[in-house]
């Protein structure tokens, strides 16, 4: 094996934290320290209720953390909290998870669950966001006993955040309901956005404020404005939607509502440019005992184009999900759906569910299943990462860049991930680009578009994962995996030359 092959099986070893059954490629390093409490949980946790390391079930190390209720008091929580410091960078997101497990003959019973909270503070370590998972549910009668559960959620940390603490929790509902479970391999990771369905938290069930303690009440909907609630009880899937009323405005403030009213949810996708094509989908619902129908109320989704300036959208599509002057049945999901294509100098969308109160009518709505589709359009900058000298290669001399900010390096040009620090997973990337940036036609070394290239001399750099001699191809990548990988560079024309007899062939 060569050397650079060593250096990429450390860099694939790093992309997955290890018991981390559902981490992705796109993900960084765990953050979490103890994650599977292989060490006493004293030195990274504080526990509360009844909460306890525990070796009956474990899923790695031996290990893991019981919980179970106090049977004090109705809805009574247990669980841990970190206790050392877990930096995070602000605008980025994160893949939080964890595996539970409940025993049989002592499973978690009635409304009791248990799952993974993520809490996002700010420098004065005040809490700016939350996201949170259920992982089991005592309600639900499909509910495994004695196997490990998987899940996972993507966590929004908003602008302002700089820290993260882990929570694992198990809420006991009833104060006589029985049953304990237990929690392994937890997961904190930066990670990046589905180009294709970039939302966060569209089902609004990963990341709500019970409390109302934190502003706004579900992960990755940072703007939300009028009265916007939870709702528990009607929703499409579970275990939330998001319910609306309207805000029942007093512009004048003689005391009595003025026409106008709106509350609503909106978040912000970057990275959206002209060109692409944009599909927003959601479903509605009004309940019987409080509706909308017969008022002239109406729910709104909404597509805004941004540019520069997020306060003036470039343009925007809107579409009625639901209207109560028109024929909406009560306690029925409603579905509805726009697109449109992005026009010249955006850079990012605001999605935007609203219930739009006209003359100050009564009822309210929920909203649940939104989707966001993008299907590129080709009209991203283009971008050389990885070349940080801007000499138009991706070469030696930008390894010493990379090497010279390795650790913590929040920012920097070198964090090619974006996860706060310079690692395996950037130079994984870094290797990944390496050649010829690609000009504004998409040519190219390392940079263009990698795969069969039929035409390509065996001998030569291509950018590609190939060359023209299958037999050759063979043979070059079964010395340097790199080279089927990530491209054919130099080293790998080297390699042809002796191991296809100067490319006349093996």
């Amino acid at each position: 094996m060569t050397i650079r092959s060593l250096t990429l099986g450390l860099v694939a070893a790093a992309l997955v934290p290890a018991g981390a059954a559902f981490a992705d490629d796109s993900d960084g390093p765990n953050l979490l320290e103890n994650a599977g409490f292989e060490i006493p949980i004293a030195k990274t946790y504080s526990t509360f209720g009844e909460a306890s390391r525990n070796g009956e079930f474990a899923l790695d190390s031996g290990w893991s953390l019981k919980m179970f209720g106090c049977f004090c008091a109705p809805f009574n929580g247990n669980g841990a909290v970190s206790i050392y410091d877990i930096p995070v960078v602000g605008g980025s997101v994160y893949r939080v998870g964890a595996a539970a497990l409940t025993p049989a003959g002592d499973q978690i019973r009635n409304g009791s669950w248990g799952g993974i909270k993520v809490e996002f503070k700010d420098a004065s370590n005040t809490v700016v966001a939350i996201g949170e998972r259920r992982i089991l549910e005592g309600y639900d009668p499909k509910m495994p006993m004695e196997e490990w559960i998987p899940a996972d959620f993507i966590a929004y940390a908003p602008e302002n955040a700089v820290s993260a603490t882990i929570v694992p929790v198990y809420l006991q509902a009833g104060q006589d309901d029985a049953g304990a479970m237990y929690l392994d391999d937890m997961l904190l990771a930066s990670t990046k956005r589905n180009a294709e369905k970039p939302l966060v938290n569209p089902n609004f069930d990963n990341g709500v404020d019970y409390q109302y303690l934190v502003f706004p009440t579900f992960n990755g909907w940072t703007e939300q404005y009028g009265n916007v609630f939870f709702d528990d009880f009607n929703f499409i899937n579970g275990p939330h939607s998001a319910g609306m009323f309207g805000s029942f405005p007093d512009y004048d403030g003689d005391g009595q509502c003025d026409p106008g009213g709106v509350s609503g949810l909106g978040q912000i996708i970057p990275d959206i440019f002209e060109g692409d094509q944009v599909t927003l989908s959601m479903s509605a619902y009004t309940p019987a005992p409080d509706s909308i129908v017969g008022t002239d109320n109406f729910v709104l989704q909404k597509i805004e184009f941004l540019g520069s300036d997020p306060s003036a959208p470039i343009d925007s599509i809107a579409g009625t999900v639901m209207d109560g002057t028109g024929a909406f049945d009560n306690d029925t999901w409603h579905f509805a759906e726009i697109s449109g294509t992005a026009p010249a100098g955006t850079t990012s969308i605001r999605i935007v569910a609203q219930i739009v109160q006209p003359d100050c009518g009564a009822g309210s709505i929920r909203i649940d299943e939104v989707d966001v589709t993008v299907g590129s359009g080709g009209g991203g900058p283009v971008a050389c990462p990885g070349d940080f000298n801007d000499d138009g290669v991706v070469d030696g001399a930008d390894f010493g860049f990379l090497f010279a900010a390795w650790g913590a390096c929040a920012g920097c040009a070198e964090d090619l991930n974006n996860d706060g620090f310079v690692n395996g997973i950037d130079l994984g990337e870094f290797l990944a680009v390496w050649g010829e940036c690609p000009d504004d036609n998409g040519g190219g070394g390392g940079g263009g578009d990698p795969g069969d290239c039929p035409d390509c001399d065996c001998c030569e750099a291509n950018g590609n994962t190939s060359c023209s001699d299958q037999a050759c191809t063979d043979a070059v990548c079964a010395v340097d995996a790199i080279c089927c990988q990530f491209g054919w560079d130099s080293i790998c024309a080297g390699i042809a030359e002796d191991e296809c007899n100067g490319c006349a062939g093996p």
